[in-house]
């Protein structure tokens, strides 16, 4: 028996070239923005839908999205294009939808300022912390933009997180304590398994994440300063609130 014939194939390099007729589309569609902000706005487009699409318009929409991370749908570029030709990224305009806290002295008064009298360094310290532990999912293009930011700022200009870090402070715990204590539930997560202890968020794509309520763990904080084990300490303070499923 002979070999079976093998079959070409693409794979992610080794791309089909693009027509004449869909780059010319593309190019007329997305007019002067650069392809590097192309593909930030398609992203944060996605993060956003501006409109609703049918089955068609979603398969128009992503007809280069899957080769070049691209969407081709008018109004959405539309929306791209205006904003753009304002001289807003797509970074600043996912901090107009609200995504995102501007925590920038020359937008925020003190009575404005989301991270109220924290200090700069217990910003800075609280801003590592959930980024090892985020909240919530926000999006692909949100929480790169967002981890970006917070990294060569060193300090988090989403809501979500500067609450999650004030939840923490105001019931006590420091941000090494934030860490070591999510670090301990993580290894007790499973599965298909559930505990009233282990609270979580439902992000964008469905996507879980724990997101625990620092009232709810302040006698681990308190026993975890007396000396106990924090493992064994974690699996006790667990154990009652498992639920059967």
């Amino acid at each position: 028996m002979s070999a079976p014939e093998k079959i070409p194939s693409t794979t992610w390099h080794e791309k089909e070239p693009i027509s004449r007729e869909l780059r010319l589309l593309r190019e007329e569609l997305w007019g002067p923005i650069p392809p590097r902000e192309r593909i930030q706005w398609s992203n944060a487009l996605l993060d956003n839908p501006p409109t609703e699409l049918s089955i068609m318009g979603k398969l128009q929409n992503t007809q280069l999205l899957h080769r070049d991370g691209i969407v081709m749908n008018r109004q959405w570029v539309a929306v791209a294009r205006y904003w753009d030709d304002l001289g807003i990224t797509a970074y600043e305009w996912l901090l107009q939808k609200g995504t995102l806290a501007s925590n920038t002295p020359e937008n925020t008064t003190p009575e404005e300022d989301p991270w109220g009298d924290c200090t700069e360094e217990e910003r800075r310290a609280w801003t590592a912390a959930t980024l090892r532990f985020p909240p919530m999912f926000l999006g692909a293009t949100v929480m790169g933009l967002h981890d970006k930011h917070a990294k060569q700022t060193g300090i988090t200009n989403s809501k979500g997180w500067i609450d999650l870090a004030l939840e923490f402070r105001d019931a006590g715990f420091t941000p090494e304590e934030f860490i070591e204590l999510n670090t301990q539930v993580r290894k007790f997560r499973k599965r298909g398994q559930r505990n009233t202890m282990i609270t979580t968020t439902w992000g964008n794509l469905n996507k879980e994440y724990v997101r625990l309520k620092a009232q709810q763990w302040t006698n681990w904080l308190e026993r975890y300063r007396a000396g106990d084990e924090p493992l064994a300490l974690t699996e006790e303070l667990l154990s009652p609130h498992w639920i059967s499923q």
